[in-house]
């Protein structure tokens, strides 16, 4: 294994990791769980540096990457969810982030799908830049919200400006994300709709 094929099945082991310290109600283990979170998201952007500065893109590299991306911020977004990290600022922003996880979701799923069948034909496909924007909103919206739950709960400044800045900067980087995340899942039908017939 290359040093940024490793890199990447690292970020999915420190989103087990984040996963499990949200989990854990304990005093600065959120801040522990950002810090990680944030060190594993920076990985998405080093590993694909890394394989094109030394000229070692492969075909698994590429297929790891958009998977581990997808385990990385859909199994966040159900942490999250689960414990109503969304809801502290009313049930507005609460359903709008359900809805954003259901139909960025419903995206992945949906390219994933188009992945395999296009794997069957030993066609690899890698990301594109629409879906690199989006993830980069997605992981900004993600680190966000663990943010402004560490303001709260291990720094105790909940009534600090930056808290509730954190919070809907997160927000608003989901709302992005999930009109991204359409706009990209309908341009890889469209794209790809050859792939679909047969």
């Amino acid at each position: 294994m290359n040093v940024p094929n490793f890199l990447t099945a690292m970020r999915v082991i420190s989103s087990f990791a984040v996963a499990i310290l949200l989990c854990i109600p304990c005093k600065y283990l959120v801040s522990a769980a950002f810090v990680l979170y944030v060190v594993g998201a920076v990985t998405d952007w080093f590993d694909g540096y890394i394989a094109r500065k030394c000229n070692i893109v492969t075909n698994i590299g590429k297929f790891m990457d958009a998977l581990c991306d997808k385990i990385m911020v859909i199994g966040l977004f159900l942490v999250l969810l689960g414990l109503d990290m969304f809801g502290g600022y009313g049930d507005f922003w609460k359903i709008t982030a359900i809805f954003c996880a259901f139909f960025s979701s419903a995206r992945e799923f949906f390219v994933s799908g188009i992945r395999m069948i296009a794997a069957t034909k030993s066609i690899v496909l890698a990301a594109e830049n629409l879906g690199k924007y989006k993830a980069a909103f997605q992981m900004y919206a993600i680190g966000a919200i663990i943010c402004a739950k560490m303001m709260v709960v291990d720094l105790g400044i909940a009534d600090c400006f930056l808290t509730p800045l954190a919070f809907y900067s997160g927000m608003g980087a989901l709302v992005v994300s999930t009109i991204l995340s359409l706009i990209s899942g309908v341009g890889y039908g469209v794209r790809y709709s050859y792939l679909l017939k047969g």
